[in-house]
């Protein structure tokens, strides 16, 4: 997808060029097709909760597996 981008981009800048505009090393630098600034690698993760112990664990299921499935309607 970058390759791509990095294409279409290209054109671009070639097509304005001929027009007539300036493109600087600072303007190629603002359309970068791999801008990292707002992504987050690890992601954001709270801390706050590592100390809250869970509740304790309970075993009991509340299922009856002894209850008898009806027949499916043929």
């Amino acid at each position: 997808m970058i390759f791509h981008t990095t294409l279409d981009l290209t054109e671009v800048v070639r097509e304005l060029q001929t027009e007539g505009w300036q493109i600087t090393g600072e303007d190629l630098a603002a359309i970068s097709p791999y801008l990292t600034d707002h992504i987050m690698r690890f992601g954001t993760y709270a801390t706050t909760e590592l100390t809250v112990r869970p509740d304790a664990f309970d075993p009991h299921l509340d299922v009856d597996f002894e209850a008898e499935e009806e027949p499916a309607a043929a």
